[in-house]
């Protein structure tokens, strides 16, 4: 899958410069979808792709598809931050597990615990709630939203998932 990450459309999807807004209220490529649509890949990629061209329904669709595998319940908690239904983000952060959690949301935490990581995820929702509602560190939260997508993306294209 490595071949994956040099392809023309995903390094145009991680080559995106600003990263994309914390809520997007449209795609941002549209005739990026068919494209990813068509990858033969797993569902994962495809939907944390998807995620990357900011299309939620795409992105939810495929990870609600996969319930219960922990990285689908990754991207479905994402795509619900996003869309934003923040409840909900936090309603599915509860349910997933995976050994990529810590490095995704405690990467400067030295041997971080899934439940510390799980409480980092907790807080960046509410620190993207906040700032949706008082216009401060959105720039910052957008930063951090754009390691998370990246490098949730590489993970799951270096690993297959």
């Amino acid at each position: 899958m490595p071949d994956l990450l040099a392809s023309p459309l995903v390094t145009t999807l991680l080559a995106r410069s600003p990263p994309p807004p914390l809520t997007a209220s449209r795609v941002w490529r549209t005739n990026l979808t068919p494209d990813i649509d068509s990858l033969n890949v797993s569902l994962n990629i495809r939907a944390a792709l998807h995620l990357l061209n900011d299309d939620f329904d795409a992105c939810h669709s495929l990870a609600q598809t996969q319930e219960g595998d922990p990285y689908a319940d990754h991207l479905h908690c994402i795509a619900h931050r996003r869309e934003p239904d923040y409840w909900n983000s936090k309603w599915w952060i509860a349910r997933i597990s995976h050994p990529h959690l810590a490095e995704i949301y405690a990467p400067h935490v030295a041997s971080a615990s899934l439940s510390q990581a799980k409480k980092a995820a907790e807080e960046f929702v509410d620190a993207v709630q906040r700032a949706e509602t008082s216009g401060r560190g959105i720039t910052e939260l957008e930063q951090r939203q754009w390691a998370e997508l990246t490098t949730l993306t590489k993970i799951l294209i270096e690993e297959g998932h």
